[in-house]
């Protein structure tokens, strides 16, 4: 297949000769075996008088060159990785020299094929391409051999307007001379009561920066490390939806403002996902407790030094797990028996609290004066639990039932509230009615934020369950080989669906204008001295209070 300088090759020549010998079988070659040399020759020289030509068509063959330069990037994922090699120098004796040289050749590390999960994403509706997937595994595995990453996972795909994010997840990656601390309570305290204070972000290997995401745009382009996270961003991303373009580097113009590009915009988007979407069914795997380590004892008048943090897996398979139920993965659709394998996002846009602030030696904890509740204050969330059942996410669809019109009741005008009272209560009624919604209320549904359903039933040891999300379009899991395997991804635009129709977050208020300022006149020496005196000020158009000012005016001239 190799080509020559005219761009020729001879896989493209005997293409030619079988295609004109099965479909015009010209010469009667199929009968003479020995007249293929005259076809080719003939062939050879039409192409020299008249270019490489579409048999079929009779057009001129024509290559486009991304698709020639897409291939010559592609090939490039095949290249072996240099062996480390290693050379030591020994002197037994001075006279002597013995030389070793050790070849360790590179080793690949663990990572999921996408190859083999592909098939099972196929049933669930998505997936990949198979020569996209294939791809993926020699590129997944070549950046894991760069950047010695471990844990990595295909997370999925992100659809953007110009161009695609396939996305990677990894243990959070550590650059060379970076030092991952344990997180300490740095948050100051706010100037006054109502004022609040941004929450500090998690570090390295805690939260929502427990794990590092690699894009890129196709299997052989670079991969790119997205930025951490902050819970200013996730909180910001939460208030509006945006499509993504395809480049990191894109502005993100939106309302309310968000501060960074489109790769911070991904990478708190790409939080969010993997939070609400990475499933397992019950009992496919345990969680994971860090082991505590004994405090060293400090000696008196030195600072503490900051503690390395250590990556603890948030959760662990479990061996030994299988579906036990005669129905097979069968027994999955019911959603009880599936639970979140990730940890939750709090308000706060942190998916763990921050530490206390240990007490300062020597300071008194100032106690805060006791001051009447103006209004409710904030109440602190609930912690969520890790395994948490699906059945526990829910979503409300909105139905609008008209109602018929009955020609026999009159329209009857209500009476206006005569009491402001009457109003008050009747408005916070309704603002109860739109956040809270009610069960029994017709136009308001509520529904499952999962669905689950069964394919490959043929015969039960090929059957595969599969989950399917409703608040996040796109992503899926599946179950098969009865519990064996299992796994979950995300192929969607990144967006989030709501329970309504999205709108926008609306701007504040306009200010008004400030009143317009009255104009007074400059009082009199003569009003100054009565106000000092104690005694009224004379009207400033009063005769008397002229020919006094007048009087005063001489007495001083004389």
């Amino acid at each position: 297949m190799r080509t020559d300088a005219d761009g020729s090759s001879v896989y493209d020549h005997l293409q030619a000769i079988m295609l004109d010998a099965l479909e015009h079988n010209s010469l009667d070659a199929a009968h003479k075996p020995e007249r293929f040399a005259e076809l080719s020759a003939m062939l050879a020289q039409q192409q020299f008088s008249y270019g490489p030509k579409n048999l079929a068509t009779g057009e001129k063959a024509t290559r486009d060159a991304g698709v020639t330069e897409r291939a010559g990037a592609n090939m490039a994922l095949f290249a072996k990785a240099k062996p480390a090699v290693q050379t030591t120098v020994e002197k037994p004796n001075p006279h002597t020299t013995v030389t070793t040289t050790t070849v360790t050749p590179a080793v690949a590390p663990a990572v999921s094929s996408v190859v083999a999960e592909n098939k099972f994403f196929q049933y669930c509706g998505y997936g990949l391409p198979e020569q996209e997937a294939f791809l993926l595994d020699q590129s997944i595995t070549k950046l894991a051999m760069e950047k010695k990453l471990q844990d990595v996972k295909f997370v999925g795909k992100i659809f953007g307007t110009t161009g695609d994010y396939i996305v990677v997840s990894s243990k959070r990656y550590v650059a060379e001379g970076e030092t991952v601390l344990e997180e300490v309570n740095t948050m100051p305290k706010p100037p006054r009561k109502k004022v609040e204070v941004d929450i500090q972000s998690e570090p390295a290997y805690k939260g929502c920066n427990r794990l590092s995401f690699w894009v890129a745009a196709n299997a052989s382009a670079g991969w790119s490390l997205l930025p951490d996270t902050t819970p200013q961003k996730i909180n910001a991303a939460r208030q509006f939806r945006k499509l993504f373009t395809g480049h990191l580097s894109a502005k993100v113009v939106a309302y309310p403002h968000f501060a960074g590009t489109e790769a911070d915009y991904l990478r708190a988007q790409l939080s969010r996902i993997v939070s609400a979407t990475t499933i397992a069914p019950t009992g496919a795997l345990e969680g994971v407790t860090p082991e505590e380590e004994e405090e060293e004892e400090e000696e008196e008048g030195k600072e503490k030094k900051p503690k390395l943090a250590k990556y603890w897996p948030l959760t662990a398979a479990n061996k030994e797990y299988a579906v036990e139920d005669e129905a097979g993965v069968a027994a999955l659709l019911d959603t009880e028996q599936w639970v979140h394998a990730e940890g939750y996002i709090y308000e706060t846009g942190r998916q763990t609290k921050v530490p206390e602030k240990p007490p300062v030696e020597g300071e008194e904890e100032e106690e805060e004066p006791e001051e009447e509740d103006e209004g409710e204050e904030k109440k602190e969330e609930e912690d969520v639990d890790l395994f948490r059942p699906l059945k526990q996410d829910k979503l409300f669809a909105v139905i609008n039932i008209p109602k018929e019109p009955n020609p026999d009741e009159e329209e009857e005008e209500e009476p206006p509230a005569e009491e402001e009272g009457e109003e008050g209560e009747k408005e916070e009624e309704d603002e109860k009615d739109e956040e809270e919604p009610d069960d029994e209320d017709p136009t308001k549904k509520k529904i499952l934020a999962w669905v689950a359903r069964t394919t490959n039933m043929l015969y039960k040891k090929h059957g595969v369950c599969v989950a399917r999300s409703l608040r996040w379009p796109g992503a899926v899991a599946y179950v098969a080989q009865g519990g064996k395997k299992w796994g979950c991804a995300y192929f969607g635009n990144g967006l989030k669906k709501t329970d309504n129709a999205f709108t926008p977050v609306a701007a504040t208020p306009i200010q008004k204008e400030a009143p317009d300022m009255l104009e007074v006149m400059d009082a009199t020496a003569a009003n100054e001295k009565l106000v000092l005196r104690g005694e009224e000020p004379k009207e400033a158009d009063s005769e008397d209070e002229k020919e006094e000012a007048e009087g005063e005016e001489e007495e001083e001239d004389a």
